[in-house]
């Protein structure tokens, strides 16, 4: 099945913070929103001089939790690439036992691939795909979509993958977080050239633009405001695509960056901040380190309540979380706390904004 262009892709990182802010999305905002989700590394205790967990700790609650917290809604699942080539307790390699236990758990989802997974996580995807039907989703980066080869790099995949027509496809076009955006038309036109010259993806059976502008590490005390450069682009994206391939669906990574950091959380004192999305930017209210100044989160959600870009408490849940720490209803919470909120509010923010796209 088409995912349609009235729909919304975030690419969203497999943590609390995120899946909390799925569950809690309203009924009608969940129904436009495909999430793409990444099973992210696993996380080192720099304390003990170990990892936290073991490969089958980290990755065996994932079934049951995308179930509990998404249910039977479409979901792209993606694994980081640390864990493409490790095993389960039982042997199953880790992309095997998520994709087939999802799907036993009553989940639907799609697998994702890319041109640098390995040869036994497509091994894997291949034996699943033959047996399940559910089609591929392709999530190609910038830079390989760029690449004279990219034809014959995407022939060899299909190949591997036994799939024969570009009709069990659904093409993600991953821009990252390219160095600069503007001219919007011009990038547009970079784009969509590129991907015209990929023989046979015009009849693909979903396309994806996703792509993120927000650099939190730039933002200092007391907070800022970014330029939400990737929705920006995409009127002139969706314009050029159009003309040849249909209307594309949008997608970002929602209040998060791409990548995944390990951190020594003993020497890292967090900022108490929260990150709104507003119309055409994000409005980020950033305070000194958040644990042992908790009570600082009641002033960034007055500030932005008072904004005039407030989007009211029955918004979201996000939206209500803030109104209820402002008002002093709720605690100041944890640094997850404002993760959700922000990501819950993203969501709904953005799924408002393409249906406005569509008509009232």
């Amino acid at each position: 099945m088409k995912i349609s262009s009235e729909k919304y892709v975030p690419v969203l990182k497999w943590r609390q913070g995120e899946y909390q802010a799925l569950f809690t999305l309203k009924a009608d905002v969940k129904d436009k929103v495909v999430p793409l989700l990444i099973i992210p590394p696993r996380e080192y205790d720099f304390e003990e001089k170990k990892m936290k967990k073991t490969i089958h700790e980290h990755v065996e609650t994932f079934p049951k939790r995308l179930y509990g917290k998404w249910g039977n809604r479409l979901a792209l699942v993606d694994i980081h690439h640390s864990l493409e080539d490790e095993v389960m307790d039982d042997g199953r390699p880790v992309i095997e036992f998520v994709l087939n236990e999802t799907l036993r758990l009553g989940c639907n989802i799609r697998p994702v691939v890319g041109l640098s997974k390995s040869s036994s996580y497509i091994a894997c995807i291949r034996s699943f795909l033959i047996t399940n039907k559910t089609g591929v989703v392709f999530r190609l980066k910038l830079d390989e979509l760029l690449k004279p080869s990219v034809d014959a790099d995407i022939a060899v995949m299909m190949n591997l993958l036994g799939v024969s027509s570009w009709k069990e496809v659904d093409l993600v076009v991953d821009l990252g977080e390219p160095e600069n955006f503007e001219p919007y038309g011009l990038f547009a036109k970079i784009v969509s050239g590129a991907v015209n010259k990929m023989s046979g993806c015009s009849t693909c059976r979903s396309l994806i633009f996703v792509a993120t502008s927000l650099k939190l590490r730039d933002i200092k005390k007391p907070g800022a405001i970014q330029k939400r450069h990737e929705w920006a682009l995409f009127p002139s994206l969706r314009a050029e695509i159009a003309k040849t391939i249909y209307e594309p669906c949008f997608g970002d990574y929602t209040i998060e960056s791409p990548t995944f950091l390990s951190l020594d959380m003993r020497k890292m004192k967090p900022a108490g901040k929260i990150v709104y999305t507003v119309d055409d930017s994000w409005l980020v209210p950033k305070g000194g380190a958040f644990r042992g100044n908790e009570a600082q989160m009641i002033n960034h959600c007055k500030e932005i309540i008072s904004s005039g870009k407030y989007s009211t408490s029955s918004f979201s849940k996000g939206d209500e979380r803030i109104d209820e720490t402002a008002n002093k209803l709720n605690n100041c919470g944890n640094l997850t706390t404002w993760k959700w909120v922000g990501v819950n509010h993203h969501i709904t923010f953005v799924m408002r904004q393409i249906a406005s796209l569509y008509g009232p």
